[in-house]
């Protein structure tokens, strides 16, 4: 599971692959283990805090608490496609990640430490997705937003371009941008030998 998104909700949108397949070939979050890892390794979530979760990653709460997290990760998906494909946000979408954040708020106790930052209970199992839907609107209210792009043509997948002249075209360079240099070439070649 690579982190190439620049944001931490596109990189929990980026948890399917490929994106463009109507059925997916890979989900890197099936359960909620699985959540618990990925936010680990994402920055989202301690070590300590991560054990807190599991010792409750197999009751019923988690299993419905991973498909609170896998709607928000299909609504910051649409979302965030439409911004980066020139559509516009179905509104069903906003609101999804709207009552995601306002659940986030309703729980968060607010802390002060040079700014306001909310936080929540060690053992909240919506805690990722409180984080989650907390990053999607610092996203989608930044000027970064207009630079929310799609990997094309290959896997689908969402990024932040942060290069200066906004050049990057591929989620990650060594991934999908040889397989499309590999593709483009191979064209090339059967032009040459067909014309």
């Amino acid at each position: 599971m690579d982190f190439v998104a620049g944001a931490q909700c596109l990189d929990f949108v980026n948890t399917v692959e490929p994106r463009y397949e109507p059925a997916p070939v890979s989900d890197y979050v099936p359960d909620y283990r699985a959540l618990i890892g990925w936010s680990v390794k994402a920055g989202l979530v301690s070590t300590t805090g991560a054990r807190t979760l599991r010792r409750q990653a197999d009751s019923r709460a988690a299993k419905a608490a991973h498909g609170r997290a896998i709607a928000l990760r299909e609504a910051t998906y649409r979302v965030f496609h439409a911004i980066a494909t020139g559509g516009v946000p179905a509104e069903d979408d906003l609101r999804s990640i709207r009552d995601a954040y306002a659940d986030a708020v309703a729980h968060a106790v607010p802390r002060w430490e040079d700014e306001l930052r909310w936080t929540w209970p060690a053992d909240d199992l919506d805690r990722i997705r409180y984080l989650l839907a907390e990053d999607a609107v610092r996203l989608l209210t930044s000027p970064q937003v207009d630079r929310v792009k799609v990997c094309r043509p290959t896997c689908g997948w969402l990024f932040v371009d942060l290069t200066r002249n906004g050049s990057r075209r591929w989620c990650a360079t060594e991934t999908c941008g040889v397989r499309e240099k590999i593709r483009r070439q191979s064209l090339r070649r059967a032009a040459r030998r067909t014309g």
